[in-house]
């Protein structure tokens, strides 16, 4: 048996993977429904040489090569092949890295249209990464370089890259799921402690069902085992209870989203509450009560301290701010006083409407009336009461475009 030498078999088994490294790649082409663009990833060098975070180098690359071999224009290398060409060449990484036409030259001994070399620089609390694909027949070289703590940071470099490649959009990034890329490697599970004062009302974590709300303001549900990045959370009781959301006045449940650190404890609070309750407080502008003793009369006027002017404002459903003015005084009669109020509405870019009560009571009357005046989306309510030794009002303006158990 013939025998031949180690250098004739390193040759022969370099020439079978030149050989095979194209229809491999021909092979995806077609796939992919036509000529797609060949791209060899190499390592990602951790040029900050700080190994705490030697084990970024892997994480950057596989999740590159995901998003790049997810594209139908563009065909990865087999890593294994190329390895073997590069390391019977005696090529080193960091050259390619350094050196443009070095790195064609490789591009090309893989049979790849473009080469991607990068580096990473952990900065204490975030990553500098940078990314160069060099064109295997010019030598030319474009660099992408970003900023961030999160795996969206690869992401954005990989949408660069494909659009580079292929003049075409990509979308990798995924908003409020995303993990820190320091905290990859150890990823120690959080938790979420939920207060709510609602009772038995159903919890829900990223969608799904967990458990019931402990109905103590002060002893949380324990969410745990989760999970280090952003965590949905929310609740729901029945269709009496839950949020509002403003300007508009519209009713759901009440979700939270809480950030989980590794081996951390975020807390949230449940702001369900019964729709009434909330309502309530939206259509109460302004109240008072007035009191003016028979004392305090002076000429012109036997009631003085019923008399006031009062501003408020806020918002209609539209988002528009609405100003309101309120105005009261008393004039005297032979018998007794005539209690004259005035409410003015003034929505925004909106010619201002009012409307008046008035209300006669004499001294001996020990009773009291009513009196309402209603201008646009604004209503006035006001009570003259007669006493012994003095005048009471009591008065309170109030929205009218919102209604309890309006939802």
């Amino acid at each position: 048996m013939k025998i031949l030498p180690l250098s004739s078999l390193l040759a022969s088994g370099l020439a079978c993977l030149l050989a095979l490294q194209p229809a491999a790649i021909e092979a995806q082409q077609a796939a992919a429904g036509g000529k797609a663009s060949s791209v060899a990833v190499l390592d990602i060098s951790n040029a900050g040489l700080d190994p705490r975070v030697d084990y970024l180098s892997g994480i950057i690359g596989g999740l590159i090569s995901f998003d790049l071999g997810s594209r139908p224009g563009i065909a990865l290398v087999d890593r294994r092949n190329m390895d073997a060409v590069l390391r019977e060449k005696e090529l080193s990484l960091s050259a390619l890295g350094a050196d443009a036409s070095a790195a064609a030259a490789a591009g090309r001994l893989v049979g790849a249209d473009w080469l991607l070399t990068g580096e990473y620089v952990f900065m204490g609390s975030d990553v500098l990464v940078t990314l160069s694909l060099t064109d295997a027949a010019t030598a030319e070289r474009v660099v992408f370089r970003d900023r961030g703590a999160d795996e969206n940071l690869v992401h954005r470099l990989a949408e660069q890259m494909v659009r580079r490649l292929t003049g075409e959009s990509a979308a990798f990034v995924e908003k409020g799921r995303s993990r820190s890329l320091v905290s990859l490697r150890d990823e120690t599970p959080g938790s979420i402690a939920l207060f709510s004062p609602i009772i038995r009302a159903e919890v829900f974590l990223d969608g799904e069902f967990i458990g019931y709300t402990t109905g103590n303001p002060t002893l949380p549900l324990l969410i745990e085992g989760l999970s280090p990045g952003e965590h949905r959370v929310s609740v729901h009781l029945d269709r009496n209870f839950g949020v509002i959301d403003l300007p508009q006045v519209a009713f759901r449940d009440w979700e939270g989203r809480a950030r989980v650190e590794s081996g951390k404890r975020a807390t949230l609070r449940d702001e369900t509450r019964h729709f009434n309750e909330t309502l309530y407080k939206l259509i109460q502008l302004g109240s008072d009560t007035l009191t003016s003793m028979d004392s305090e009369a002076k000429a012109g006027s036997s009631a003085p301290g019923l008399a006031f002017t009062k501003s408020l404002s806020f918002q209609d459903r539209s988002g528009a701010n609405v100003e309101v003015r309120v105005e009261a005084k008393s004039r005297d009669t032979a018998e007794g006083i005539v209690l004259e109020m005035t409410v003015s509405c003034a929505p925004a870019g909106a010619a201002a409407k009012s409307s008046s009560l008035s209300i006669p009571m004499k001294k001996t009357e020990y009773m009291n009336r009513e009196a309402e005046a209603e201008a646009l989306i604004v209503k006035l309510d006001a009570d003259l009461q007669r006493r012994s030794d003095s005048w009471v009002l009591k008065w309170r303006v109030e929205r009218t475009d919102i209604s309890q158990n309006m939802w």
